[in-house]
């Protein structure tokens, strides 16, 4: 286990540690969002180059389809890029014609074996193990700490549990960064009295419910 952890760690190179040091301005998991744009970037270059790909129709094929939230995911790409067109989302769904007369009979799930799934299964896990790579050093940790960016609560789990890896420091980061959320939160709902209306809301203080969705998520 551990030889693997070693060999994955030769992996993270300063661009990649770059991504998760780029959402540390933004509100939300990092983790979560470079996740959920490894299956963007799949989608986009499936479309886009590989939709004729006889292995790709095939991994299409074998999974029964998309499973319904990454449909959901090709409907919404594909509608904020139109330049990808639809011929391709057409194709495939040809392939699936045929499958989905016969799931009526035998009673097979449509995307039980979804390649997205798998795509985001194995990004999560890579981003898991960056993150963990990222708050390794003292001054990448204080960033996360004093930033807006905050792990999810179901990432944050998987970290605690992580092997090879110690959240102290970083399950204390957490219980402070929600500690400063309620805070946020309550100001904010306080000065939303008009007893304090002339008192300004701060930028933290009108989007901590945000963070908090985000967190939740």
């Amino acid at each position: 286990m551990f030889a693997f952890r070693k060999e994955k760690k030769k992996f993270p190179s300063e661009y990649l540690l770059g991504q998760i040091d780029e959402r540390m301005d933004k509100v939300g998991c990092p983790i979560c969002y470079l996740t959920e744009k490894s299956v963007y970037d799949y989608i986009d270059s499936l479309f886009y180059e590989n939709v004729n790909d006889p292995i790709e129709r095939a991994e299409f094929m074998k999974g029964h389809g998309y499973c319904s939230r990454h449909l959901k995911m090709i409907e919404t790409h594909l509608s904020t890029h139109p330049q990808l067109g639809t011929l391709g989302v057409n194709i495939l769904y040809h392939d699936l014609l045929d499958y989905l007369e016969s799931a009526f009979e035998d009673g097979i799930k449509v995307g039980d074996g979804c390649k997205l799934c798998k795509v985001e299964k194995s990004a999560q896990h890579r981003y898991i193990e960056l993150f963990s790579e990222y708050i390794s050093t003292p001054d990448r940790m204080n960033k996360y700490a004093n930033s807006i960016s905050m792990v999810c609560l179901r990432h944050t789990k998987i970290l605690k549990t992580l092997k090879g890896f110690d959240p102290t420091e970083f399950w204390k980061i957490q219980k402070e960064k929600l500690h400063k959320l309620s805070h946020y939160i309550n100001e904010f709902t306080r000065k939303s009295d008009y007893r304090y209306s002339n008192e300004l809301i701060s930028m933290e203080e009108g989007q901590a419910w945000k963070s908090l969705s985000k967190f939740l998520e």
